[in-house]
């Protein structure tokens, strides 16, 4: 299964277009589900894995049936002197984490006295970049001056978009990631003369490439940062993250393979001899640093097998840890043959999940099958001075990790050493709330079934994750989630882990995970709307953000709630604010960083851009939202929206940061600074 990538609304239909019509990785239906443990490719292992998996593919072009698709096809130093980034005391907040400590990137990063950002070339009509990167200094009033900027340069050859960044103002360097869609031709034949199969063709065919690139910026002198670096590795880019000077990425290529562009009706010893002459060299994902030749990210015996996967899919995998601390940035790799879904990262583990069935996503939801389920597999990052990338093992469980690629992390956590995970077995989601409506009052509307946590836990002995505990079980038999409801939000938090379900009212449930091999559902919270996501504000109380709704869910404005979890048992709404009419949207509903979160003592300050509509969805303001939440006296108070300047309706590209008594927001590739 592959990760859907948020690219800016802008680009969605042409990104489409090209993903619709490129190949890529393909699926046969459920086999025996075999044994999910990765095993360790030896030297000519990869080759032959590779050429059954291409004579596989053959045979089920084939068929009546063809090859169904799987996903979404991708492929065929010293402090600065004063002005500059430097580190400072000034309480602020920054970009909204999983995990404390463990980095992600973003749109807007600040140290408190500087703040970095990247705005996409579609939000400032840049000419040939994908982005730029600008620096910004904070003055003693809390205003900004603009430092400097640097526009990343493009490839002429493709169509590019940038991700986001990471500051690391001790190193005075920024590294951004970016991705990019390339078209090229393939010969067919290998090289081999006289073959048949060109003459099947009109012409040699057209497929799409995908890149990711890292570029790392100087901003030594904050006037005038330069590129330091420019790095392209073969693939797209699931997911990034960062603790300390270590930049993790993982990666997804989909090698386009001669046989693979073979008409079937070519010979078939045509193309039985492409196939025997398919390599390690084929498939592994090149990196290319500056203008040096591509060289392989990896060896095959950096590579992982999973020898029971009846997937007919071509794709590998790769993480690769760089080191930003050192001269070169040098890399780690490891990399295991199949795709990736969803990538989370604790400070002590990284765990990759994916999906071996095949699954239809041509429509705007996928589809999923009734008896999809998931594999774990586990690494360890050492981020030391020798990093190394260790596989610890894997594990299956029922079930999917949802529709929503900006969530799937959050079904994920791991605490003391073990990994809980919320899977669901709905075949197939709601695409937004016309669908959300539509399913609420249609009777007839297929109910997906509710969610099951996993605890698993790392096996002392074989490459295992061993599952400890499971909800519901033979002696917990409630079920998570009532007929006819998905699952909206998950957060855990040390012991206790929360779910949000949907259909015509929201219930929270909360669950106690103290005792690992025997998680219990402790109390349910129900009322109108739904949570996206959920943040703690205290120890006892939740902030909720989603949508309104009515009591038959015809789903309303943004709704922002308050939740009481301090007596489990009994989870209290102690405050909501609702947002707009129907149809109104929050920054959380293009990216899980759409929303700035501050606690200073007792007050928690949220900051979040909205796009509100009024009554039969007439258009309303656009800005940023700014709100506090008292943990003591537990009450939510709303302060007046800033009003964005006209723009964009893209709230994916708008941010916000806190410092000391001031919010910063990004809107429309401009920042600007507020009294809060």
């Amino acid at each position: 299964m592959k990760q859907c990538t948020a690219w800016p609304l802008g680009a969605v239909l042409l990104i489409s277009l090209w993903l619709a019509g490129c190949g890529g990785s393909s699926s046969a239906p459920p086999g025996p589900r075999g044994d999910g443990t990765l095993v360790a490719a030896n030297a000519g292992d990869l080759a032959s894995y590779m050429q059954a998996k291409a004579r596989e593919r053959q045979a089920l072009r084939a068929s009546p049936s063809g090859l169904p698709v799987l996903g979404m096809a991708a492929e065929g130093a010293a402090a600065p002197s004063a002005g500059g980034v430097a580190a400072t005391t000034v309480a602020q907040s920054g970009t909204t984490v999983q995990e404390q400590g463990v980095d992600e990137d973003d749109l807007i990063k600040t140290d408190g006295l500087s703040l970095v950002t990247l705005a996409r070339a579609a939000q400032l009509q840049i000419g040939q970049a994908w982005a730029r990167v600008q620096l910004h200094g904070r003055r003693a009033d809390g205003g900004i001056d603009a430092l400097g900027s640097i526009d990343l340069p493009s490839d002429a050859q493709a169509y590019g978009v940038a991700h986001g960044l990471y500051h690391l103002p001790a190193l005075q360097r920024i590294a951004v990631l970016s991705e990019s869609q390339s078209a090229y031709t393939f010969d067919v034949c290998g090289g081999v003369a006289d073959c048949a199969a060109a003459q099947l063709l009109p012409g040699p065919p057209v497929f799409m490439k995908a890149s990711v690139w890292l570029d790392l910026v100087n901003m030594s002198t904050p006037s005038a940062p330069a590129l330091a670096e420019r790095i392209r590795i073969d693939g797209r880019l699931l997911g990034s993250r960062r603790i300390g000077n270590a930049l993790v990425l993982v990666t997804q290529h989909s090698p386009q393979l001669a046989v693979e562009a073979v008409p079937v009706g070519a010979p078939r010893s045509e193309r039985e001899a492409l196939i025997a002459r398919i390599s390690a060299a084929d498939v592994l994902p090149q990196v290319t640093r500056g203008n040096a030749a591509p060289e392989p990210l990896l060896a095959e015996t950096d590579c992982l097998l999973q020898l029971g996967n009846a997937s007919a899919g071509i794709e590998i995998t790769s993480i690769t840890v760089f080191d930003l601390g050192s001269a070169g940035a040098p890399r780690t790799s490891r990399c295991f043959v199949g795709g990736s879904e969803a990538l989370y990262m604790s400070p002590t583990g990284l765990y990759l999940a994916t999906t071996r069935d095949a699954y239809n996503r041509a429509q705007p939801v996928p589809v999923f099958s009734s008896q999809a389920s998931t594999d774990i597999h586990k690494f360890a990052i050492r981020t030391n001075a020798m990093a190394a990338i260790d596989y610890r093992g894997s594990a299956e469980v029922s079930g999917h990790l949802g529709w929503d690629m900006q969530k799937t992390s959050y079904r994920m956590s791991e605490h003391n050493g073990d990994l809980r995970v919320l899977t669901f077995s709905g075949e197939t989601g709601w695409v937004g709330i016309a669908s959300a409506n539509a399913s609420a009052n249609d009777a007839n509307a297929p109910p997906p079934s509710p969610a099951t946590l996993h605890v698993l836990r790392e096996s002392g002995v074989a490459k295992r994750l061993e599952a400890v505990g499971r909800l519901p079980n033979a002696q917990r038999p409630a079920p998570l989630g009532k007929p006819g409801e998905q699952v909206y939000a998950v957060r855990f938090l040390g012991n206790r882990g929360y779910v949000v379900t949907f259909r015509r009212i929201d219930p929270l449930y909360v669950l106690d995970l103290a005792d690992p091999a025997d998680p219990k559902s402790l109390g349910e919270l129900q009322v109108a709307g739904f949570s996206d996501y959920l943040f703690p504000m205290s120890d006892t109380l939740l902030l909720g953000v989603g949508k309104d709704a009515t009591e038959s869910g015809v789903v309303g404005g943004v709704k922002v709630a308050l939740i009481d979890v301090a007596d489990p048992a009994n989870p209290q709404q102690v405050a909501s604010q609702v947002f707009g009419e129907a149809g109104s949207m929050s920054g959380l509903d293009a990216s899980r960083h759409g929303i700035d979160i501050f606690t200073r003592g007792s007050t928690v300050r949220v900051a979040m851009p909205l796009w509100l509509t009024g009554a039969q969805y007439t258009p309303g303001p656009r800005g940023l939202q700014r709100f506090e939440v008292d943990t003591v006296a537990r009450t939510l108070t709303a302060k007046p929206l800033i009003v964005s300047l006209p723009g964009s309706l893209w709230l994916g590209d708008e941010r916000a940061v806190q410092i000391g008594d001031h919010v910063y927001h990004f809107a429309n590739g401009q920042l600007a600074a507020w009294n809060w």
